[in-house]
């Protein structure tokens, strides 16, 4: 018998074969399906996948199966994943600082880091003991301030009808809200507003004590922060080794492109929201406008998206305007200062700092914030920004594929 007739008998009977090894390989992990988790498949998919190697379509396989390994890890471990994650968005940010500052004949790569980390350690404790309580006291203040407002208030005093709104009974509403209410409504569901804030703002209520979550960031973060300003450099060397040889000079290219986007939008914004928020801060209290540190803190936070945090901001600030005794006095303090504040932003720092457009609309941003944090917690948050980069990138390449297509060059038909 031929070879050719003999690969022909055997082909009906390793078809066979390997529908009962798919059947038997079903079957037990069906059996241990109470053990198993989707971290476990994963590493099963790809023993699986071993024997395809170099099969068209093995490599797409694996890098789906990763990337929905790699969310299932977010959702499920992200209170745990969070400080290494802050630590490394931390490290990206002041990996330039600690370039030049060792660049110093004198000064090292460690002694370099330390220089760094003590100012910035020492500020960051200077505003949790210092900031945070003041936040909290000026913003209850500003809180109970319009409170009161809104409870002397009656429908002739807004001056303007609202559109399908009764004004007397939403004020009636608004004023029947006391101290006492509300202490009561946060009594009865303070477990559930507990629960929600953490695992919204700080990713616990996954087993995980909060003591042990706070000590993590105080602690784990900036030591972590330390070995990967450290060893930044030989990590990224050794990723770049890492890549296939194929898609190397490809992949070299996208992650250039990757960080200078990325470098330029958060280490400026994030410079360009925080001495636009101290210059609000400052020019408010110059001028003598109640809560200006908490309406500068406002601005500072929320300005990692452009515009955001002046907006919120700015809200409140007209309101205690237009309540205030000198209503034309307090809006002008109001609008000459977040209008230099603005001034400067505009023509001086964001040019200087963030330098041209990097090309992310502030709405991009703020709908990668969303649903980053609304999907993963405070590590979404983290992870937002960069996601939207990568996807922007992805995006406007592949535009430029499907513009050098045959289908999009293609002309009508006459």
């Amino acid at each position: 018998m031929s070879a050719a007739a003999g690969d022909r008998n055997e082909g009906p009977w390793r078809l066979a074969q390997g529908a009962v090894l798919v059947l038997v390989a079903g079957f037990f992990l069906y059996s241990l399906r109470d053990l198993l988790n989707p971290f476990l498949l994963y590493w099963v998919v790809i023993a699986l996948l071993v024997p395809f190697r170099g099969v068209r379509g093995h490599a797409l396989v694996v890098t789906v199966a990763t990337l929905l390994a790699g969310v299932w890890v977010l959702d499920t471990a992200g209170s745990l994943l969070a400080p290494f994650f802050l630590a490394f968005v931390l490290a990206y940010i002041l990996d330039p600082v600690a370039d030049r500052v060792s660049a110093h004949p004198r000064i090292n790569r460690t002694a370099a880091i330390f220089l760094i980390l003590v100012p910035a350690l020492a500020a960051g404790s200077a505003a949790l003991g210092f900031g945070v309580p003041e936040v909290v006291r000026q913003a209850g203040d500003l809180i109970a301030y319009l409170t009161e407002w809104v409870r002397g208030l009656n429908p002739a005093d807004l001056g303007f009808d609202i559109p399908f709104v009764d004004e007397g009974r939403l004020l009636a509403s608004l004023q029947s809200l006391d101290a006492e209410t509300v202490g009561a409504f946060l009594e009865e569901h303070k477990a559930t507003i507990a629960r929600k804030a953490q695992e919204t703002f700080l990713g616990l209520g996954r087993g995980v004590g909060a003591l042990f979550t706070v000590l993590s960031y105080l602690v784990l973060t900036p030591v972590l922060m330390f070995y990967l300003l450290r060893d930044y450099d030989r990590i990224i060397a050794r990723t770049d080794d890492l890549l296939p040889g194929r898609v190397r000079e490809g992949a070299r290219g996208f992650f250039r492109e990757f960080d200078d986007l990325l470098s330029r939008y958060l280490r400026g914004q994030v410079a360009t929201a925080l001495l636009t928020g101290a210059i609000t801060w400052v020019g408010l209290m110059i001028v003598g406008f109640p809560y200006a540190f908490v309406l500068g803190v406002t601005v500072a936070v929320l300005g990692v998206v452009p515009y955001l945090g002046v907006v919120v901001s700015l809200i409140p600030a007209v309101i205690l305007a237009l309540i205030s005794e000198d209503i034309g006095m307090s809006l002008l303090k109001v609008g000459v200062v977040y209008g230099v504040a603005q001034g400067l932003e505009s023509a001086v720092i964001s040019p200087r700092i963030v330098g041209e457009s990097v090309g992310l609309h502030p709405v991009w941003i703020l709908l990668a914030l969303s649903l980053g944090g609304f999907f993963f917690g405070f590590v979404g948050l983290l992870i937002g920004v960069p996601l939207a980069v990568a996807v922007k990138l992805l995006l406007v390449r592949t535009l430029e594929r499907y513009r050098e297509s045959a289908l999009y060059k293609e002309e009508a038909a006459t």
